[in-house]
């Protein structure tokens, strides 16, 4: 019998990037079927006529309360910013972050990073600590999310009762938020490792491009990163947890507020139960537009199971707290953004004709 016909290497390396790929594509099958049948089982029990009712009579005080709780929000989550990225004032991270928080909503990442560095370096931010501090404050700022569920499962064990997704949830990604703090712990420790990425980062670019700097002057690079994030993570870090803590306080405070605005009926048990299951799923946070449809059909859920609760009122108070932290920090955002690139021209072009004379 004779020997099959040996496939060429490039075959081989098709056949494994097809795996990968289709390992891919199951997973956003299940992640889609998981968020249609969350959204049938949410949409079957809504009366939208009283979800439209209860968003459009919210009293004028009421509207003001929520555009007044806007700002300390943002203040919270831009504090962080500003205490890692050296020379960095909180009311430029407030701007910084409304405009990046815009550009990320409708446009693919990394369009907001590069937005978040352009305006760093237009206030003369040097570019070392603006890409320390954005790394170190997006890594924190992960921890805090993936950390939520543990205190809403033990905040929920200790003062209701012990209710299983939320220990899972809790298990799972509390797992998650303590591999992603040792990893960044061992990251600003390990100068060695630095070194080492960096000659082969750089001997891996030196292939592409011959005129490009060597893998010494990479692993410089690397070190001197590594060592100026390892400087601000000792500095600013126990700061920096107080600043996660009340973010994410802050945050579940807002949609408190906003349910109760739209006629949840509240009370010391009702609000420790909003309060906890929001924290419980606080990680869908992440996903694309704070988890639109996956953590408004989860909120429902958990809390229908733990009380008498309206799931078309509560519906309500979501889309109305959707309204808050996402379209209209969007509207502000675009407009900053609008204003710092008008304002930024206008510099550059003092600035050459300065050069010029």
């Amino acid at each position: 019998m004779a020997d099959p016909v040996p496939r060429p290497a490039s075959t081989h390396k098709a056949a494994r990037r097809r795996v990968p790929r289709a390992v891919v594509r199951v997973g956003r099958l299940l992640l889609v079927a998981v968020v249609a049948w969350l959204l049938l089982r949410l949409l079957r029990a809504i009366d939208w006529g009283q979800v439209g009712y209860a968003m459009t009579h919210l009293a004028p005080w009421q509207i003001v309360v929520i555009l007044l709780v806007l700002p300390i929000r943002r203040f919270v989550l831009a504090t962080l910013l500003a205490l890692f990225v050296t020379g960095l004032s909180v009311p430029r991270a407030m701007v910084n972050d409304v405009a990046a928080t815009s550009v990320a909503t409708i446009a693919p990442s990394p369009g907001d990073v590069v937005v978040r560095l352009a305006m760093l370096r237009s206030w003369g931010i040097d570019a070392k600590a603006a890409a320390s501090g954005l790394t170190l404050s997006t890594l924190m700022f992960y921890v805090a999310r993936l950390a939520a569920p543990v205190l809403g499962f033990v905040v929920f064990w200790a003062t209701r009762t012990f209710y299983a997704p939320f220990g899972w949830a809790a298990l799972v990604f509390g797992a998650g938020a303590a591999a992603l703090l040792v990893g960044l712990i061992y990251a600003v420790r390990a100068e060695r490792t630095a070194a080492a990425l960096g000659r082969l980062l750089g001997t891996l670019i030196r292939k592409v491009r011959p005129s490009a700097k060597g893998p010494d002057e990479w692993a410089e690079r690397l070190v001197d990163f590594q060592t100026h994030s390892a400087g601000l993570l000792k500095a600013k870090g126990r700061l920096a947890v107080l600043g996660l803590c009340g973010l994410v306080i802050v945050e579940t405070g807002v949609l408190v507020l906003c349910l109760g605005f739209v006629g949840v009926p509240m009370s010391g048990t009702t609000i420790l139960l909003l309060a906890c299951t929001f924290l419980a799923i606080y990680p869908l946070t992440g996903l694309p537009l704070m988890g639109a449809g996956v953590l408004d059909a989860s909120f429902t859920a958990f809390v229908s199971s733990h009380s008498e609760l309206e799931p078309t009122t509560m519906v309500a108070g979501l889309l109305v707290w959707r309204i808050a932290v996402q379209a209209v920090p969007v509207v502000v955002g675009l407009l900053t953004l609008a204003y710092w690139r008008h304002r930024d021209r206008g510099g550059a072009g003092h600035r050459a004709s300065h050069r010029e004379d």
